[in-house]
């Protein structure tokens, strides 16, 4: 087996520093959740400055990784991620501060108290969501990597997403343990930090993959493809880029990604509320409802759609995997237990299926010299899709309540209704 970046054959080795460094990220991250909401509200801030913060993220990320992924195509894969991991390090940082400072209050706004810490925190989010973008170009990475075997690609973002699921099982549980020391929340702040550095340095240590055009210019470079023909000349750069990132196809990928994240969001927000007030869960039993469906998707986006691609085709893939989370959030409308954990399988049949071949066929239908800014562009799309969501979500649950998973329904329709365009075999 040929172990040599872009070559026709990939392994999990040669991907292994890549996804060391997608667990790595995800860890840290799933460490702070479970109690990020309480500390928000010891620094004084209400129910809706939650979801601020995490908007606050999304909406620097929209502005950051389209930035960081034109960077990468540029000056090289591992800078950026470098860059941008040394970035959630210092944010990570500056949550320490936010722990540390005193609680002088500021002012108020619509029932929430801001306070020094609180406003920190919100910087720390702030700062990490515009060097955010080591997750577009670490999908740029891995399409690099498989530039000449798609199979291998889709197998690839599986392992990515089996890493981020990896990560958030093991970090909440770390979490607890942590939390519980008589450093209380310093110490899983402290973890995350640490993780966040080990990953920093793991980036540092990643080989830049070859490609077409690994640095600077294309013009200088080599005749890049337009509309997806070779041309004998390489036109000017800005040209070139501009022609092959705005393709059709590429522009209702962008889309699909935007309505996609706005399903996803709307349950993430809705999903805690509902099984708080509706469900009368227990933080534990929410806790055990997460894990399951991490581990569930572990399997699908590991060992079943490795086993599933070469063999069933990529569109017909996404489609099952549209309907199966549509699926997941008519069954999520029932009360019982049982309905609600077979709702969270079926999530992680649909999600681990559909997500990694979305994540293959953007991969695709971008060239190489332009990976990295198509990657940026998608993940904007995420973040917008994501504010929507949350937004939605956490505004109109007290209204709409499980009625809002019926949105969600109707959206992956949509969606898996769009997949013979979204995966037209002429791209």
């Amino acid at each position: 087996m040929d172990e040599h970046p872009g070559s026709a054959t990939v392994s999990w080795r040669q991907l292994a520093p890549i996804l060391s460094v997608q667990l790595m990220g995800t860890l840290g991250l799933s460490i702070v959740l479970p109690f990020l909401v309480f500390l928000v509200t010891d620094f004084g801030g209400a129910a809706w400055t939650y979801g601020l913060v995490g908007a606050t993220y999304s909406i620097c990320q929209l502005f950051g990784a389209p930035i960081l992924g034109r960077a990468s195509d540029r000056i090289g894969r591992t800078r950026i991620l470098a860059l941008s991991q040394g970035g959630t390090f210092a944010a990570w940082v500056l949550f320490l501060i936010a722990l540390s400072v005193p609680t002088v209050h500021l002012f108020e706004f619509a029932g929430a108290r801001f306070t020094l810490p609180l406003v920190v925190l919100f910087a720390a989010r702030a700062l990490d969501g515009l060097t955010g973008g080591n997750v577009s170009v670490a999908n740029a990475y891995v399409a690099d990597l498989t530039v000449h075997d798609p199979e291998a690609r889709q197998r690839a973002f599986g392992w990515m997403g089996m890493a981020a699921s990896l990560g958030f099982t093991v970090g909440p549980a770390i979490s607890g343990l942590l939390a519980a020391t008589p450093l209380g929340y310093l110490a899983p702040v402290s973890a995350a930090a640490a993780i966040s550095a080990i990953a920093t340095i793991l980036c540092l240590q990643l080989k830049e993959p070859r490609s077409t055009c690994p640095k600077g210019s294309p013009a200088l470079r080599c005749a890049p493809r337009i509309l997806g023909q070779e041309t004998e000349a390489a036109a000017p750069d800005t040209t070139t880029r501009a022609t092959v990132r705005w393709r059709p196809i590429i522009i209702a990928l962008l889309v699909a990604t935007f309505v996609q994240f706005v399903a996803y969001s709307i349950f993430q927000s809705a999903f805690p509320l509902h099984a708080e007030a509706g469900l009368g869960w227990s933080p534990t039993r929410l806790g055990i409802f997460f894990t399951v469906l991490s581990l569930a998707m572990i399997v699908t986006e590991g060992p079943l759609l490795s086993a599933l691609s070469g063999r069933v085709r990529s569109g017909a893939l996404f489609a099952f995997g549209m309907l199966s989370l549509t699926a997941c959030f008519l069954v999520m409308t029932h009360p019982a237990d049982l309905w609600i954990f077979g709702g969270a399988i079926l999530f992680a049949l649909g999600n681990g299926l559909a997500w990694p071949t979305f994540q293959a066929r953007i991969a695709n239908a971008a060239d190489p010299e332009n990976q990295g800014a198509v990657q940026g562009a998608a993940s904007s799309a995420g973040s917008m899709g994501s504010i929507v969501g949350l937004l939605v979500g956490g505004t109109f649950y007290a209204v709409l309540e499980t009625n809002l998973f019926y949105l969600s329904a109707a959206i992956f329709v949509l969606v898996a209704v769009a997949t013979p365009i979204l995966f037209r075999r002429s791209d």
